[in-house]
C-alpha cells in the first residue's frame, strides 16, 4: 500500500539489498509510519522510562536457547513465530531493530527472522540507541501496544550451516570462505578454554574491526571495510561465505555487513565453537 512505500523509500540509497544496515538520518523521517515495525532488543529496565518512538521490546534470551547441551543456538522455530507475532510482526512486515551492542543483538535478531521465513525488509539502526540519543533525536516513554500478526515459519536453507558442512569446508571437500569473527587471542588459541584455535582454513576477521572505535558503535566507511575483506580474500560477491564465532552472535553482526556490501551468499553458522566443543571437532 502506499503508506508502505513511503516507509521504504529511499532504501535504494542505503542498499539494493533487503537486509542491511539504516542511518538515523533515514528512520528519523519514518517515525510516523506505523506499518514500519521499530524492535529494541534487551534494555527491559529502562525500556519504559525511553526508548525510540513506536519501538516494541524483546530480550535476547527469547532468540536462543541450549539444545543438545549446545548454548546460544536458535531458539524454537515454533515459539519464535508465536513471539514475533505478538510482536506484530508477520512474514513480510518491514523491520528496523536497534541495541547497545555496536548491533550484535539486532543483527542475530534480523538472521533469526530470515531463518525462520521472514522474506521483507529488515535492517539494524547504524550506531543504535547510543549514537540515536547522542544525536538528540526523539525518544518516548512507555509500553508501546502493537496489533498481533501471524508469523508462518518455515526455515530457510539460504542463511544456516550445519557443522557437517563446515568440517567439509574445513577438510577441503566443499568450496567456500570460513571467516572467524572471534577475536585475535580466541583465534590465535590463546584461551584458558579449549578448542583453542580455530576451525582448519578459516581466516580471521574480528567483526569489531568493523566499527569505527572502542566508543563509536557506527560502522567504518564502506570503502575501508573492504579494504579490510580484500586483503582476507574476500572480494567476490559471488563466492559463498560462512562465518561463525563462539555462539553465532558476533558472526551476524558481519553476516549482516556482509549482505549489506552486496556479498550474495553468506550463511552462519549457529552451533559455532560452542559446538565444535561439544563435538571435539578438530
Amino acid at each position: 500500500n502506499g503508506t508502505l512505500m513511503n516507509a521504504l523509500s529511499g532504501i535504494q540509497d542505503q542498499d539494493p539489498s533487503s537486509m542491511c544496515f539504516v542511518q538515523p538520518d533515514w528512520l528519523a523521517s519514518r517515525l510516523k509510519n506505523t506499518d514500519l515495525r521499530r524492535v529494541q532488543l534487551d534494555g527491559e529496565k529502562y525500556y519504559h522510562q525511553f526508548h525510540l518512538p513506536g519501538a516494541v521490546q524483546l530480550a535476547y534470551g527469547k532468540l536462543v536457547t541450549k539444545r543438545n547441551e549446545v548454548p546460544g543456538v536458535m531458539a524454537d522455530p515454533a515459539d519464535l513465530a508465536r513471539e514475533f507475532g505478538r510482536m506484530g510482526i508477520g512474514n513480510e512486515t518491514p523491520v528496523v531493530a536497534y541495541d547497545l551492542t555496536g548491533g550484535l543483538d539486532a543483527a542475530r535478531f534480523l538472521w533469526t527472522l530470515a531463518t525462520v521465513g521472514h522474506t521483507g525488509f529488515k535492517a539494524v539502526l547504524d550506531g543504535g540507541l547510543p549514537d540515536w540519543h547522542a544525536r538528540n533525536r526523539p525518544m518516548e516513554p512507555g509500553a508501546v501496544r502493537v496489533g498481533e500478526a501471524v508469523f508462518q515459519w518455515r526455515l530457510d536453507g539460504r542463511w544456516l550451516v550445519e557443522h557437517e558442512e563446515v568440517l567439509a569446508i574445513a577438510e577441503g571437500r566443499r568450496e567456500a570462505i570460513l571467516v572467524d569473527t572471534r577475536s585475535a587471542k580466541e583465534y590465535q588459541g590463546m584461551t584458558v578454554r579449549g578448542p583453542r584455535g580455530h576451525i582448519r582454513g578459516a581466516v580471521h576477521y574480528d567483526w569489531t574491526d568493523s566499527l569505527a572505535g572502542p566508543r563509536d558503535l557506527r560502522l567504518k566507511a564502506m570503502e575501508e571495510i573492504k579494504a579490510q575483506l580484500a586483503g582476507l580474500g574476500i572480494s567476490d560477491p559471488g563466492r559463498e561465505i560462512v562465518l561463525y564465532c563462539e555462539t553465532a552472535h558476533r558472526a551476524a553482526h558481519t553476516w549482516l555487513l556482509l549482505l549489506h556490501l552486496g556479498y550474495e551468499k553468506v550463511r552462519l553458522y549457529d552451533g559455532s565453537i560452542a559446538e565444535w566443543r561439544v563435538l571435539d571437532l578438530p
